[in-house]
């Protein structure tokens, strides 16, 4: 018997539509992952939408993820997390820590963190480590160093800080490979469409702008 002469017993046909379905699944897959993802954004949108920052600093947005990633793991009212704190010596700025631990129990800094979002991670990873050499030699040196929160303006006493023992840097998704201590819930690309749609937001008057 031929195979063109009756189509439902060729031998091939079962393997068309077995690959046909395996493309199908495949396509279901990757849809529900991407409907995942947008959810995902969604909810880190509302997280962040309510801090008022200047979003076209690239590293704002990755910045408030942290805070509120962080946030749920160290709640309030025992802890807070800040970012943004910069610390002068005689008046001006000698650095700047991104992220910062509070522990409103000891009214002491529980722990420091540097949030890098970079394309090249390991970059990010070296700009993280200089900061915090930058800063712990600036503090061994005994000078009457001012932190000062660089968005509220509030000012931290410096013994709140002098004992700080844990430092730690964080990046967003995959930065574990490269060295980074923690990594954040979503990619750079997700975090650059954070910032556009925060932006956008902004300019709509439906978000808090400084």
């Amino acid at each position: 018997m031929r195979c063109w002469e009756k189509p439902p017993r060729c031998g091939t046909l079962p393997a068309i539509r077995g690959h046909s379905m395996n493309k199908f699944v495949v396509l279901a897959v990757l849809l529900l992952s991407s409907v995942s993802a947008f959810a995902d954004l969604d909810g880190t949108f509302e997280k962040i939408r309510n801090q008022a920052r200047h979003y076209r600093d690239p590293g704002a947005v990755c910045e408030e993820v942290a805070r509120a990633e962080f946030s749920e793991k160290y709640p309030a009212p025992q802890y807070e997390v800040i970012v943004g704190i910069a610390y002068n010596l005689k008046g001006r700025t000698v650095g700047e820590l991104d992220m910062v631990l509070m522990d409103h129990n000891t009214q002491k800094v529980a722990m420091v963190g540097e949030v890098k979002c970079y394309s090249n991670l390991k970059n990010g990873l070296t700009k993280a480590k200089q900061q915090r050499k930058r800063f712990l030699t600036h503090l061994g040196s005994g000078a009457p160093l001012e932190f000062i929160n660089t968005s509220t303006g509030e000012k931290y006493a410096y013994d709140k800080f002098q004992y700080v023992r844990e430092f730690i840097s964080v990046s967003q998704k995959g930065g574990k490979a490269v060295g980074f201590d923690v990594e954040l819930e979503h990619n750079l690309d997700e975090m650059t469409q954070l910032r556009d749609r925060i932006i956008h937001c902004q300019k709509d008057n439906l978000c808090p702008v400084p």
